[in-house]
């Protein structure tokens, strides 16, 4: 079946003269407050169907995606270069636990709570990177750079499907689970995670509506482990 859009299996990167090999495995990995039903349907904690929140790419302009992407590279501030670079190298993981360990400093949490925290975040990682992941390659979308517009990025593009963003999947869960945590916190925290999310519009590795589903997506999956927490009274800690 064809689409409206370009597959990242069939264009090749700038530069190079094949296209890309990728590796969907992590789609089909274990998850732990998400379990996958029959013809992929996917359930919460209670067994209860997940209607995902994210749009069909095949209703996507991705012509005019590729020009605000274009408009973003010709004019990069130091700042946004730096947002960029920033949440691009490194494992974005470790930069939302440094933020984990902050807020129980300020907060005074004593070891157990930031195991349990620590626990019930790094599981919600896993599930998001696997949906995420069942995603990208689902759905087959093209980087930014398999265009042929000669784009000047900032970063290297990763070598699997643009759609929707992990960096924004993953952002939008931390944001979710977080803010019912640390809910004094949640306007910050929001507004970290979002630049998390645009970081990669600026890298011009993304789309911008890569970004913005996946940060969509990410917080529907947050709600789902929320509303766990809800149930085995780890309250939110003032």
């Amino acid at each position: 079946m064809r689409t409206n859009y370009r597959r990242w299996t069939e264009y090749p990167y700038a530069g190079e003269s094949i296209p890309p090999k990728g590796s969907p495995e992590a789609g089909f990995w274990p998850m732990f407050f998400i379990s996958r039903g029959r013809d992929n349907n996917f359930l919460d904690p209670f067994h209860q169907r997940i209607n995902w929140r994210i749009k069909n790419p095949e209703g996507i302009d991705w012509e005019t995606e590729l020009l605000i992407v274009e408009q973003t590279l010709n004019s990069l501030t130091p700042q946004q270069i730096h947002i960029a670079q920033y949440w691009g190298t490194g494992e974005l993981t470790d930069k939302i636990t440094t933020i984990i360990f902050r807020l129980a400093k300020k907060y005074k949490l004593g070891s157990p709570s930031v195991a349990r925290v620590q626990g019930y975040f790094h599981a919600a990682m896993n599930d998001a990177f696997v949906i995420t992941w069942f995603f990208k390659y689902h759905w087959d979308v093209a980087r930014p750079n398999q265009y042929g517009r000669n784009l000047s990025t900032v970063l290297f593009t990763p070598r699997f499907p643009a759609y929707p963003s992990a960096h924004a999947t993953v952002a939008g869960c931390a944001e979710a689970i977080l803010s019912y945590i640390f809910p004094r916190e949640s306007f910050e925290i929001k507004k970290v995670m979002e630049e998390s999310a645009q970081s990669r519009l600026y890298a011009g590795v993304h789309f911008n509506v890569d970004n913005i589903e996946g940060l969509g997506l990410g917080r529907q999956i947050g709600e789902v482990v929320v509303s766990l927490l809800r149930t085995q009274n780890l309250n939110t800690l003032q």
